[in-house]
């Protein structure tokens, strides 16, 4: 009995590797045989699909600008110029004493023109500077809770001696704004880019079974299912994802390389997302969309010429 059962499993699954070797073989020979047509509908594919991957990778640089800053919101408060050593401690004491205050610093002008330096690196020019600060003195405060930034920085605005109060929430605010709005952007050019290519996938398909279809029907008449007559369609609109998918990546890969390395040389303190950060969530969406665009049009193209 066991022989049988193995026997039998052995014969089926002989069988639909022979069927899934056989579709594959025709889903590639009519992926070669329309030439112009294919090619369309795969740069039509890639281009969708270059909007889709550099929406994900902004809105990942986005994520982890936004990250970053939030860790570091703190409240600065720049003193008025012409404050001695004596008042400017008498505003730092009443700033600590604020609610929600853990910590305050004072930082001198020569001070905070030495960390701007160090954090521009050594390429930019600040010679000129040296001689002419510009910088005010400025209070650091530390929060108990980054979430109480701005009600803390208009209680420090409203003391003596203080200018002007910043804090790093409203950086944070305005990244989120801006990855929002980067992605609904994308979000409507890929749902246009996708129906676009949709269309030239479904016609590119639709010619195969035109040529086919004698022989469709023919398959129908001798007991073949939908599925049967499906799959090498299918496939091979998964072929012309699969290869818009991957011509996306190289171009994405290849541009945000470059970009970032040119980005680390001129503005090294952004916390760019590494390569190696950055392929998985890329690769994952745009292979993802390749798949779907090619699979989608496929099946809509054979539709009208089966019966389910």
């Amino acid at each position: 009995m066991r022989s049988m059962r193995s026997t039998g499993f052995r014969r089926r699954t002989q069988r639909v590797l022979e069927q899934g070797t056989s579709f594959v073989a025709d889903a590639s020979a009519s992926f070669r045989r329309n030439g112009l047509m294919t090619a369309a509908a795969v740069t039509t594919i890639m281009v969708a699909l270059l909007v889709v991957g550099a929406a994900v990778l902004i809105g990942l640089n986005l994520g982890n600008i936004a990250e970053v800053v939030e860790g570091q919101v703190q409240v600065v408060a720049f003193l008025r110029d012409g404050l001695t050593s004596v008042e400017a401690e008498k505003v730092r004491t009443a700033v600590g004493a604020v609610p929600g205050v853990e910590e305050v610093e004072f930082v001198g002008r020569g001070e905070a023109l030495q960390r701007l330096q160090q954090q521009m690196g050594e390429h930019a020019a600040f010679a000129d500077l040296a001689s002419t600060n510009p910088l005010p003195d400025s209070l650091e405060v530390q929060l108990t809770d980054p979430r109480s930034a701005p009600v803390v920085a208009s209680v420090v605005a409203r003391q003596p001696g203080v200018a002007e109060v910043t804090y790093g929430g409203e950086v944070v605010d305005r990244l989120i704004a801006l990855t929002r709005g980067l992605r609904g952007v994308a979000a409507l050019l890929t749902v246009f880019l996708t129906s676009v290519a949709l269309i030239v996938v479904v016609n590119t398909i639709r010619l195969t079974v035109i040529a086919r279809r004698q022989e469709i029907e023919i398959m129908q008449l001798v007991g073949a299912t939908p599925w049967f007559v499906r799959w090498p369609f299918l496939i091979e609109g998964l072929f012309q994802g699969a290869a818009a998918a991957v011509a996306a990546v190289v171009v994405l890969g290849t541009v945000y390389l470059v970009g970032m390395l040119r980005l680390q040389v001129t503005m090294p303190f952004l916390p760019l997302a590494g390569p190696a950060d950055a392929a998985l969530p890329l690769l994952g969406s745009v292979l993802m969309g390749g798949f779907c665009v090619g699979a989608a049009g496929s099946l809509l193209a054979i539709r009208r010429f089966l019966t389910s």
